[in-house]
């Protein structure tokens, strides 16, 4: 009728059309009551009443197996509260129930994902190249760790109030046969890889750090040697990195690469040749870690060795971004069996979004069937 612009109501109509196409959601709040009548029999053995569980039916539940399902996906990945997950399903889907039983649900999944949960494990210490990290948790206000172990293709989470090696050990086994990528924890020294690869990014943020606490102090000759010192370790790892992204996206061969290491070497033996003066015991620490064989030295290119093998442990660390926030909304859990069922959860969740498949329907056969079903699909191997 007028210029949505200008206000001019003489409009002249033209042949041009205007075309927009909009996406939309339509909720229809739907609950689905199915009443089971069951013929029942009398076993003479036992001498007690029997009946069968008809398909799609959750044995002696009042809420079906989609609720349990998606309540905990939910959970899960939307790091939702008990209260949060009960609001949603009563206020959307018009389904009613206590924040005990959105509980329940989680531990009802886990207890029949436990088998393939295990079977995880069993993955982990057989796989070749392993991404391993850990990090702090809470358990009933006390300190507890949240482990992880995997790869692009699988995950592996584990709650335990233990930091120690014996639980590494639990995780990937003694002595690991495999090459694992992760930080300088002690304690997976117990699982004794067969070849470790430091992560070089915790490395190069180490001399950064060092760096830039050196730089407001009087730059004697001294100072000035140990801040160029954590500038060219800097410098050497990146471009031992960027020779790892090069290598991966086939600019040059796995020989070419693997061909750089005693140059690298070299270059850290010259650059740790001097030991540094006590008022710099942190610098002195960090060299001694970098040319100590015990420690990095030997483990610091191991990437360019073994094809494939990343640098840098930035994918355990990336996997465990979502648990944490979940811990910081959540502030952990109150009992360690609690725990463990998200932890069993979350790996085989994850499992299934890094095998691009989805993960409702699977749950869903998991909590109605068994693992059978999906278990060949969440341990195919990637092409």
């Amino acid at each position: 009728c007028k210029c949505p612009h200008c206000d001019n109501p003489n409009l002249v109509p033209t042949t041009l059309i205007h075309e927009q196409i909009q996406e939309d959601i339509v909720i229809q709040p739907q609950t689905q009551v199915t009443h089971y009548r069951h013929g029942i029999s009398f076993c003479s053995s036992c001498r007690r009443n029997v009946y069968d569980t008809a398909p799609g039916e959750l044995r002696n539940c009042q809420i079906g197996p989609q609720t349990n399902v998606v309540a905990t996906y939910l959970r899960q990945k939307l790091k939702l509260s008990l209260r949060d997950t009960r609001f949603l399903f009563k206020e959307i889907f018009k389904m009613d129930f206590v924040p005990a039983s959105a509980l329940r649900f989680n531990q009802r999944i886990a207890t029949a994902s436990q088998e393939l949960h295990q079977e995880l494990r069993k993955k982990v210490q057989s796989s070749e190249i392993i991404h391993g990290d850990e990090t702090s948790w809470r358990v009933d206000g006390e300190s507890a760790y949240l482990w992880y172990a995997g790869t692009p293709d699988f995950s592996f989470f584990h709650i335990n109030p233990s930091r120690a090696g014996s639980v590494a050990v639990s995780i990937f086994g003694s002595p690991f046969p495999g090459s694992f990528v992760g930080d300088d924890y002690a304690g997976y020294n117990a699982i004794d890889p067969l070849h470790r690869q430091s992560c070089l990014a915790h490395l190069i943020r180490k001399a950064r750090d060092l760096a830039s606490l050196l730089a407001p102090l009087p730059k004697t000759s001294e100072i000035r040697r140990a801040i160029e010192f954590c500038e060219k370790i800097q410098s050497l790892l990146k471009s031992a990195c960027h020779l790892a992204k090069q290598r991966d996206l086939g600019e040059i061969t796995f020989t070419q690469a693997k061909a750089k290491i005693p140059c690298f070497l070299r270059k850290i033996d010259s650059l740790c040749a001097q030991p540094f003066a006590p008022p710099l015991h942190d610098i002195e620490t960090f060299r001694q870690r970098l040319c100590d064989p015990k420690k990095d030295y030997l483990q610091l290119f191991t990437f360019l060795e073994i094809n494939r093998m990343p640098p840098t442990n930035n994918h355990a660390e990336q996997s465990l971004r979502q648990p944490v926030l979940h811990r910081k909304i959540s502030f952990g859990h109150r009992s360690l069996e609690s725990a463990q069922d998200f932890s069993t959860n979350l790996s085989i969740i994850s499992t299934l979004h890094q095998q691009k498949i989805d993960p409702i329907p699977v749950l869903h056969s998991i909590l109605i069937n068994g693992i059978h079903h999906p278990h060949s699909k969440i341990f195919q191997e990637s092409g």
